[in-house]
């Protein structure tokens, strides 16, 4: 072909880009030159990138040939231009280019990375000076946050911030590449403090955020400042809790909307910021009305014309809302509208593309839900959907995307619920290999332990114990993996409810195959993560005084380990433990103690754990004997459906009934819990000290032994201690026999107070609140004030307006003994919130999750004379998550807390009882280790007076040493 011929083709080529028509003939003679002349390397990039622009206006499969040409004319070009070749960096800036777009349509990571590695080697052969340099370097920031939030690589966001640093200092101020290199750079911090679980840089962030809107001087960029701190405090606001950053982001939204005219372009866009900004503040407060706004504002959306994925990314997020309105207030329609809504996003969603993917997976979700509320137990009709909808989704879910672990064990789960039909066992082996397979992905270790889990339990129901317990095992040797989530209480509740159910079926497994001692250890590594947080960090601050080596990697890998991709790095934690339990004093390195280490635990009294799952009930007997530490006593007589059942009468019993009008319904209460307590002694408790060879004293004047209790998931809201037949004159109840006390898991007896530094000053706190505002008075709190003023003669008493959490804060390190007179708040839906009314309480409440956080090294003995402080979400009940559990996480090592709501007066005579009996009538400092025999004391006395009214005394507890 003549050089004239090629010089018109080029020509022709520029127009064709210039203008967007269809340059078919020009293509085919690029072509006939390129093969002509394969190192020609100006007709390739010409057709390369005349082929991307085609690309742009097509759809489909055509669109995807033309890319796919467009990067394999750039991949010969790649080898035309070696190091220090002037067209290197326009060669790699045009591959990273179409690889970018590529990547908009696939959840695979692979084009994003490739992009990435593109861009960096733009970057590389672009002088400084350069224009282009700043260029390739904004793409690059992009492509790796990009690849970051697909991949999880941890470096990806400490080279975007470098290199997004590096732009914004080289553009010059009023620049608009200035702009956007900050937009960039914002991103990138956030996601580093993603990957590093720092919050410095997000305070980076909003601070960047702040200076760009402090310089916008058009509108367009003010909305754009407005934008980027909005995204920025979000960030902050998830990694904080603090509630006043997303009220300040919902406000910046609301003005940006207010200052666009309807006719603006970007009104729908940032109305949609509105309503995303709302939707997240409705669910921080848990507020029905705001999430309806939300809820409003995205309808508003979807009534304008938009783009087929832009209209159904709202119908995702539109379906999200509802489902989260459902679960604020079981509305139904609710529920209905957001499957409709989850079926037009399906719909709407280009296919194959990762919108469709995700409304798939999200209409699932409804289904599976739906399924598992349904009046029949089970809706085989959406289990049957749900399971093709994830079916297909796994398809389109990458082997290395980081989405891939968890969307495979919700199509697990579905196969197992489709066990109750048909062929059981055939859906259960097929559940299996989801959940090995979901279990083996590069998931977050979160994920990989409830695949485990449910893998343990498909192992079970298949007859297969060794595989089941060797499965659970698995999930539980994980548990050191996950990183808490670093400053949000309700994140770890939230990330704590998963692991229900994994415990007891764990144990269960050991059980199966005889050995009781594995049972126990499985069943401390996987209760009570909460209190073994606070051991665990004594471990990390001895690592870190022992080698800031090992220390600062174990932080690192430990983090790795729970981004979105774990990068294979298992074999690195198992070689890090052994490294640091190498060295002096650091053998037991977040390891559990044994058996045998646990036995000391019992020297003082057996320690009773009582495990329920649906193939089986046991107790183990935790005893100090060396040769047999662990008594199992299988508790033929009880089924988890029984347990549940009795459950729910013991809610009504002691949380309704007593507040109705009617007489007759309140006696009923009493009487149901009657038989409650009947019935724990008779399938629960009896066989328990009749292995225990606990029988009735021979006299009133002979001490009753002591026993602890620790209940395993929903037991623990029975009254174990007060079990019985109370009509039997001291033949057949456990307080007869003996003296309780309960505990979250055996480690949690260990003896952690610290003896007083000299010179300082301890002494008792009574706390007493009366009349706390906005609640029912307690004439009982200003009576216990009073008895307890003779009985703690050295105490200090906060009464009334005293009573406020300044005070009452500043005095709890210095006070061994606390005692609060008030009412207790608790909170299923954020156990963090659940408080202690103080004075103060609706300006400045006393709240589990600021107790939780206290460090009370002098801390012995709390007394909560309060309602229901033992109360808490049945998903966490293997976790201290109420008041009297924060208490113990704070450093109490005993404390006296309440079942349910007790009653005002007897309240003042229980605790008028038990401190006489600590302090021998006010003669003499309280003697707290002397606690449970005091309280039970006291306790007896009233159910002797009132045996058939056990709401009045049966709902005291004894926790801890």
């Amino acid at each position: 072909m003549s050089k004239w011929k090629r010089r018109k083709l080029l020509f022709m080529a520029d127009v064709h880009e210039r203008r967007g028509t269809d340059p078919s003939d020009v293509l085919a003679g690029l072509h006939e030159l390129a093969a002509e002349d394969p190192y020609d390397l100006e007709v390739l990039l010409t057709a390369a990138e005349l082929l991307a622009d085609r690309a742009g206006r097509r759809t489909g499969t055509a669109r995807e040939a033309d890319l796919a040409a467009s990067i394999a004319l750039l991949h010969r070009c790649v080898v035309l231009v070696p190091p220090g070749h002037f067209h290197r960096g326009r060669v790699f800036n045009s591959l990273g280019q179409r690889l970018f777009t590529v990547a908009q349509g696939t959840d695979s990571p692979q084009p994003v990375a490739e992009s990435v590695l593109a861009f960096r080697e733009a970057v590389t052969a672009t002088p400084h000076g350069d224009s282009m340099r700043q260029v390739n370097q904004f793409y690059l920031a992009v492509q790796l946050g990009e690849h970051f939030e697909r991949s999880g690589d941890r470096d990806a966001p400490v080279e975007a911030v470098q290199v997004a640093r590096e732009g914004y200092a080289a553009v010059p101020p009023g620049d608009g590449l200035r702009s956007m290199f900050r937009t960039v750079l914002i991103t990138s911090l956030r996601h580093l403090a993603s990957a590093t679980a720092h919050v410095e840089p997000l305070q980076e962030a909003v601070g960047l955020a702040r200076e760009a809107l402090s310089e916008a001087g058009s509108a367009s960029d003010r909305a754009g400042a407005q934008f980027d701190l909005v995204r920025a405090l979000r960030a902050l606001h998830d990694a904080t809790t603090d509630t006043p950053l997303l009220v300040e982001a919902v406000d910046l939204s609301e003005q940006c909307l207010a200052a666009t005219p309807r006719s603006d372009p970007e009104f729908d866009t940032r109305r949609t910021r509105l309503a995303s900004a709302v939707r997240l503040l409705a669910q921080d407060r848990r507020d029905p009305g705001l999430m309806r706004r939300a809820i409003d504002l995205m309808r508003a959306t979807l009534e304008t014309p938009s783009a087929a994925d832009e209209h159904a990314d709202t119908l995702i997020d539109l379906t999200q809302s509802l489902a989260s309105l459902h679960a604020m207030t079981n509305e139904q329609l609710t529920l209905t509208e957001a499957e409709l809504t989850a079926r037009t996003a399906v719909a709407a969603a280009p296919d194959p593309g990762p919108g469709r993917t995700e409304a798939q997976f999200l209409l699932a979700g409804i289904l599976l839900y739906r399924s598992s509320v349904s009046a029949r137990g089970t809706d085989a009709a959406a289990l049957h959907e749900a399971l093709g909808l994830l079916q297909h989704v796994a398809a389109a879910t990458p082997p290395d995307h980081r989405e891939r672990g968890d969307r495979l064990w919700h199509l697990g789960v579905t196969l197992r619920d489709l066990a109750r039909h048909g062929d059981a066992d055939a859906w259960r082996r097929q559940a299996r290999h989801v959940f090995a397979e979901a279990a083996s992905t590069a998931a977050p270790p979160n994920v990989r332990i409830k695949s485990f889990q449910h893998l343990g339990a498909m192992e079970a129901a298949l007859g297969d114990p060794h595989a089941a317990l060797a499965a659970y095992e698995a999930a539980v040797a994980l548990l050191p993996q996950l990183t808490p989530h670093w400053l949000s209480y309700l994140g770890n509740v939230i990330g704590l409810r998963q692991l229900e159910g994994l415990p007891d079926g764990a144990a269960a497994a050991a059980l199966e195959l005889g050995r009781p001692e594995r049972a126990l250890e499985l069943l401390e590594l996987s209760r009570g993560i909460l209190h073994g947080r606070t051991l665990e960090a004594r471990d990390v601050r001895l690592l870190r005084h022992r080698s800031p080596e090992l220390h600062a990697e174990f932080l690192r890998l430990r983090t790795a380990l729970n981004a979105p991709a774990r990068e294979g790095n298992d074999g690195n934690w198992d070689d890090l433990m052994s490294r640091i339990r190498s060295l002096d004093g650091m053998a037991g390195f977040l390891r559990a103690p044994s058996v045998q280490e646990l036995r000391h635990q019992a020297e003082q009294g057996p320690v009773v754990i009582v495990n329920i799952t649906e193939r089986r009930c046991d107790a183990l007997i935790l005893r100090a004997d060396a040769e047999q530490p662990v008594l199992a006593v299988p508790l033929t007589g009880l089924t988890q459906a029984d347990v549940i059942a009795h459950l729910l009468r013991l809610a009504r019993a002691v949380f309704v009934a007593p507040y109705d009008p009617s007489l007759l319904t309140r006696r009923d209460a009493q009487r149901d819990l009657d038989e409650i307590l009947r019935w724990l002694w008779d399938r629960v408790t009896e066989p328990v000290l009749d292995a225990l060879s606990l029988t009735a004293p021979t006299s009133d004047t002979q001490p009753l032994p002591r026993i602890w209790w620790c209940p395993v998931g929903l037991m623990s809201y029975f009254p174990l201690h007060a079990a019985g037949h109370h009509d039997s004159g001291g033949k057949a109840t456990v307080m007869d026999r003996a003296v309780s006390s309960c505990t979250t898991t055996v480690r949690a007896l260990a003896d952690r107070i610290r003896p007083p530094a000299a010179g300082t000053a301890l002494h008792p706190l009574v706390v007493a609140v009366p009349d706390a505002e906005n609640a029912p008075s307690l004439p009982g709190a200003a009576a216990e004030a009073a008895a307890l003023t003779e009985l703690l003669p050295h105490g200090l008493i906060l009464s009334g307006a005293q009573a406020t959490y300044e005070n009452v804060v500043r005095a709890l390190p210095a006070c061994p003994v606390a005692h609060f007179s008030c009412h207790g708040l608790t909170s299923w839906d954020n156990p963090g919130a659940g408080m202690l009314l103080l004075h103060d309480h609706l300006i400045r409440p006393l709240t589990v999750e600021q107790l939780s956080a206290m460090e009370l090294p002098y801390a012995d003995l709390a007394f909560l004379s309060a309602c229901s402080t033992s109360n808490t979400h049945p998903d966490n009940a293997d976790e201290p998550l109420h008041i009297t559990g924060a208490f113990q996480l704070a450093g109490y090592r005993r404390v006296i807390g309440t079942l349910w709501p007790v009653n005002d007066t007897t309240s003042v005579e229980i605790t008028r009882a038990t401190y006489a009996g600590l302090t021998d009538g006010g003669t003499a400092p309280p003697r707290t280790e002397l606690s449970a025999q005091a309280l039970h004391r006291a306790v007896r006395a009233l159910r002797d007076r009132y045996p058939a009214s056990p709401s009045l005394w049966a709902g005291y507890v004894h926790v801890g040493h």
